[in-house]
C-alpha cells in the first residue's frame, strides 16, 4: 500500500533550539546529541534540564543515569566550564556568548516503550529520555536531525518533516519541527530497516512501522488496525489529529504500550502472534494506546494539563485514565467485529478472576492506587499482593459496573459513552484539564440520578465489588468456579516460577499465621520433598482443618511448620446467562452488547 506524502512543517515561528542526534557506532548502545542553542543570555548561567520520568508511565526513572561525557561549547567552538546542580540538571557559564552548543551520550539499551534503544539493528529514543530542556524555555520550537548510521536506515516519527523526502536530497527528509518541548518529548522516533504500511481514515493518514522478528501477519494486523481506527473514530464523532503513526517493536518478550498525541509505541513478544489468543491480546494493546490519544493525551486530569518534567504530577483518577481505557479497549475489539460477545464476556470473567485473586483489592482503593502510582505500581515487592490493587484492572472493571449501572439507571438512554463523548465534548477537545468533580458530574449527567453511592464504595472505598446488583438487570450472573476438578485445600502460597522459592504470601492465610513469608524456600510436606509444581496435587490429598507440617528454609536455616489448612477457595469466576430473560433485560443486553446471549429457558456459560 502507498505511503501518503508526509505534511511539511511550516514553522511560525524560527526555532532557536536544535538537535542533532547521531549514532555514529550502533555496538556501542550509545546515543550521540547535540544541542545548539541561540540568544543565550551572556554572563548568566544557563541550567540545562533532563527529565526523571516520561509522561504516560507514571513513576520517575532517572533517565539521567544514562548521560555521559557532557560538554559545553561557544559560537567559536571553545569549551565552557559546567558544573552539576544536581542529579538531572547541568549548568552552563556562557561568558559574552549568544549561543551554546551542548554535546552529550546517552546509553541506549533498554527496549521498552518509555526508554531509548540502539542496536546493530535500529535505534529508537523517546524526547523526554534524550532531550535536555532550558527551564522557562519550554515553549519555544525545535528542531530535529537525525544521522541514522547507514544510508538505508529510514526515519518514522510523527514529528512533521522541515522537507518533502527526494531522491536528489535525502537528507531533506532526516530534518524535523516541534511546536515547543511537549511535543518534542512526545514524539518517539524509530531509525532502522523496519517494515512500513499505510492506511487512511477519514483522509488522515495511519502509518504502521514493524521493527524486530516474528509471527506478525501484517497485512492482517493493519487491516484489523484500521477497524479499530474507524471503530473509534465514530465513538468520538472523529479523528483528534492530521496524522498518527502506530510504532511496533517485535521483541523477545515484552509486553506494553504508551501512548502519544500522534503516535504510540507497542512492545509485544514477537514469537507468540500467530495465536489467536496472543494476537487478540495484541490488538487489545494496539487499541487501548489508540483511544490514549483521546482519554488522557487529550481528555486529561488537571494535574497532567501542564507536565512537569522535573518531579512526580500525582493524579487521583489514573483508575479512570487507565482503567476506562483498558475497558474501552475490549469494547472496541467488541464493535468492530474482531471480538464475540462470548469473547467478550470471557475476557470480563478472566478480569474478575485476577481481581478476585488479589487480597489487596480490600486494601487500597483506586483513588490511593492512582495517587501512589509513583511508588507502588511499578515497583512491586512481596507483600504488594496483599496491599494494593492495580487502578488498571480494577479501574476497568468498576468502568464497567460503572456503564453497566448508568445503562440501568437511565433506562438505557445513557451509558458510560454518554459520559466519555460529554467529557470530550467539555474537556478534551479544548485540552483543558479535568477535576474529579468533573468526572462524577459526567457520570452523574449521563445516569440522570446521584452516584454518591457508587463512588464512595467502590472508587473512594474498599468494598467487594457487588457483581451481581449491576449484572442481573443484563439478564447475567456470576458464578465462582475451581480450575482444577479437586481442588486442595487452602494454603495461601504464591510461586513465580523461580524454583521453590515462595515469591507471596496471602495475609491471613494458613501459611502466612504459621510464620512463613515469601523468600522462604518449600522443601518438604510432611517429611516428603515436595516443590512448587506438585504443592497444589500433594495437598489434595488432604482434607481441610487437617494439620500439615511444612518444611522450608529460612536463610539457611530448616524449619518446620504445623499448619491446619482451611477449605478450598474458588479461583476461577464466571459471567453466566441467567435461564430466563424478561424484555427488560433482553433490551439492556442487546444494547450493551449488540446481541444476546444464549437462548431462553436455557443456562448458557460464557466461561468454558
Amino acid at each position: 500500500m502507498g505511503i501518503p506524502p508526509a505534511e511539511v512543517a511550516t514553522p511560525s515561528r524560527p526555532g532557536r533550539q536544535h538537535f542533532t542526534v547521531r549514532m555514529p557506532e550502533p555496538a556501542s548502545h550509545l546515543l550521540e546529541v547535540e544541542l545548539q542553542i541561540r540568544e543565550v543570555e551572556p554572563e548568566v548561567p544557563l541550567r540545562l534540564r533532563l527529565p526523571v520520568w516520561t509522561p504516560g508511565s507514571y513513576l520517575v526513572r532517572e533517565h539521567a543515569r544514562h548521560v555521559q561525557e557532557f560538554q559545553a561549547l561557544s559560537e567559536q567552538g571553545s569549551p565552557l566550564d559546567w558544573r552539576k546542580v544536581d542529579k538531572n540538571t547541568w549548568e552552563v557559564d556562557p561568558p559574552g556568548c549568544s549561543a551554546v552548543t551542548v554535546r552529550y551520550r546517552v546509553y541506549a539499551y533498554e527496549l521498552t516503550v518509555r526508554t531509548n534503544h540502539l542496536d546493530l539493528t535500529h535505534a529508537y529514543f523517546n524526547g523526554a529520555a534524550l532531550f535536555l530542556y532550558v527551564p522557562g524555555r519550554e515553549r519555544e520550537p525545535y528542531t530535529l536531525t537525525v544521522i541514522p548510521p547507514h544510508p538505508d536506515w529510514r526515519i518514522a516519527t510523527s514529528l512533521r518533516p522541515l522537507a518533502s523526502p527526494s531522491p536528489g536530497d535525502p537528507s531533506a527528509s532526516q530534518s524535523f519541527f516541534a511546536e515547543d518541548y511537549d511535543e518534542l518529548a512526545d514524539s518517539p522516533v524509530e531509525v532502522g530497516l523496519h517494515q512500513l504500511r499505510s492506511f487512511a481514515v477519514e483522509g488522515i493518514p495511519h502509518y504502521f512501522v514493524v521493527w524486530g522478528a516474528g509471527t506478525l501477519n501484517l497485512d492482517q494486523a493493519v487491516a484489523d488496525a484500521e477497524k479499530i481506527v474507524r471503530t473509534t473514530a465514530a465513538f468520538f464523532g472523529g479523528l483528534p489529529y492530521d496524522r498518527y503513526w502506530f510504532i511496533v517493536h517485535l521483541s523477545a518478550g515484552g509486553f506494553g504500550g504508551l501512548e502519544h498525541k500522534y503516535s504510540a509505541t507497542l512492545n509485544y513478544s514477537g514469537l507468540e502472534l500467530h495465536q489467536p489468543q496472543s494476537y487478540r491480546r495484541f490488538l487489545a494493546l494496539l487499541a487501548h494506546e489508540l483511544f490514549h490519544a483521546w482519554n488522557v493525551k487529550r481528555l486529561r486530569p488537571l494535574a497532567l494539563e501542564k507536565i512537569d518534567y522535573n518531579q512526580e504530577n500525582y493524579v487521583d483518577c489514573l483508575w479512570f485514565c487507565e482503567g476506562a481505557t483498558s475497558y474501552y479497549e475490549n469494547v472496541i475489539l467488541l464493535r468492530s467485529g474482531i471480538l464475540s460477545a462470548k469473547e467478550f464476556l470471557q475476557i470480563l470473567s478472566e478480569q474478575i478472576s485476577r481481581l478476585q485473586r488479589t487480597p489487596g483489592r480490600v486494601v487500597q482503593s483506586l483513588q490511593e492506587a492512582s495517587f501512589d502510582a509513583w511508588i507502588k505500581l511499578y515497583r512491586p515487592h512481596e507483600n504488594s499482593l496483599n496491599s494494593q490493587v492495580s487502578y488498571y484492572l480494577k479501574g476497568a472493571l468498576v468502568c464497567w459496573l460503572l456503564d453497566l449501572h448508568i445503562r440501568h439507571l437511565s433506562r438505557g438512554r445513557g451509558s458510560l459513552d454518554t459520559a466519555m463523548r460529554d467529557l470530550w465534548q467539555r474537556f478534551g477537545r479544548f485540552e483543558k484539564g479535568y477535576t474529579y468533580q468533573d468526572l462524577r458530574e459526567a457520570f452523574e449527567r449521563a445516569a440522570g440520578v446521584d452516584l454518591g453511592r457508587f463512588f464512595a464504595a467502590y472508587v473512594e472505598g474498599t468494598e467487594e465489588l457487588d457483581y451481581d446488583t449491576y449484572l442481573h438487570p443484563f439478564g447475567l450472573t456470576l458464578k465462582a468456579h475451581f480450575s482444577r476438578p479437586n481442588p486442595p485445600p487452602y494454603l495461601g502460597l504464591n510461586f513465580n516460577g523461580e524454583g521453590n522459592r515462595i515469591s507471596a504470601v496471602e495475609m491471613g492465610s494458613p501459611a502466612q499465621k504459621a510464620g512463613i513469608w515469601a523468600g522462604d524456600e518449600l522443601v518438604a510436606l510432611d517429611g516428603f520433598r515436595v516443590s512448587a509444581a506438585t504443592l497444589p496435587e500433594r495437598l489434595a490429598a488432604y482434607q481441610p482443618h487437617q494439620t500439615i507440617c511444612l518444611s522450608v528454609f529460612q536463610g539457611n536455616q530448616l524449619k518446620h511448620f504445623w499448619i491446619p489448612l482451611d477449605p478450598p477457595r474458588p479461583d476461577v469466576y464466571a459471567l453466566e446467562a441467567l435461564p430466563e430473560l424478561t424484555p427488560a433485560q433482553k433490551a439492556l443486553q442487546q444494547s450493551w452488547l449488540g446481541s444476546l446471549l444464549g437462548s431462553s429457558g436455557q443456562d448458557t456459560p460464557l466461561l468454558a
